[in-house]
């Protein structure tokens, strides 16, 4: 009992660590990861220099500078994917283009997801019919949601229905329940894999402006609620189909 929980820890720290991994390095708008990655490397030949000149065991000075050699070959990686993956945005009076090294279309495709069958009028009357309570940003936006196409940081959708209990938590059981009914196959995917979308598409934000996010416990709830809140979805879907 004892080693299955060090296990499970492990497990979750291990993932835990890899979701913070993939954040920075598609943090390429803010250059957070870029920073944080220079940092850790300054921070990390900082203490190379400290370690050596103090007077620390010759074994101790070794095994750390192996520790540095393999920790700096890690920030150096990361930056370079970084600064490789930056977005070369062409921008227009309707449309931005973005011609980039990325492999979230990809992720995102492998999903096996496809929106239900819209026209581009019925796509915007039900953009519009969310944005008055459900939603906040662009049509385009929508649009790069609804054809899985990469989206900017910054372009994100934000989702801004309150939970009926709790008047600051942003609500993610409607969120979901928007998704599953405008993605076909969303029920099938896996609660890392919807955490993933949601995260990609959409930024969760209260009415003071805190940006909330999506556990993979909301998830599971969303998947046995039957709450009357959640047909209000979608009956918006139906009026404007």
């Amino acid at each position: 009992m004892f080693l299955e929980r060090i296990a499970v820890f492990t497990l979750q720290v291990r993932a835990k660590v890899l979701t913070l991994f993939h954040y920075l390095l598609r943090e390429t708008d803010s250059q957070l990861g870029q920073i944080f990655f220079t940092c850790c490397l300054i921070f990390l030949t900082w203490l190379l220099l400290y370690t050596w000149i103090t007077a620390y065991a010759l074994w101790f000075k070794i095994s750390f500078t192996i520790v540095y050699l393999v920790s700096s070959l890690l920030c150096v990686t990361a930056i370079y994917f970084i600064v490789k993956r930056k977005r070369i945005r062409t921008s227009s009076k309707t449309l931005q283009v973005y011609t980039l090294n990325d492999d979230s279309l990809g992720t995102m495709q492998q999903f096996n997801l496809k929106a239900i069958a819209l026209t581009n009028v019925q796509a915007d009357a039900v953009f519009k019919a969310f944005s008055v309570k459900y939603l906040d940003g662009t049509f385009q936006s929508f649009q790069s949601l609804i054809h899985l196409k990469p989206v900017s940081l910054r372009k994100r959708l934000v989702w801004k229905d309150l939970s009926p209990k709790r008047a600051k938590q942003v609500n993610r059981q409607t969120l979901l329940e928007f998704l599953s009914q405008l993605m076909i196959g969303f029920e099938n995917l896996e609660n890392n894999q919807i955490k993933e979308l949601v995260d990609h598409y959409f930024i969760l934000k209260n009415p003071v402006g805190s940006t909330q996010t999506l556990s993979t416990k909301n998830i599971s709830d969303w998947r046995t609620n039957k709450a009357a809140y959640l047909k209000e979805i979608s009956k918006i879907f139906q009026q404007h189909l």
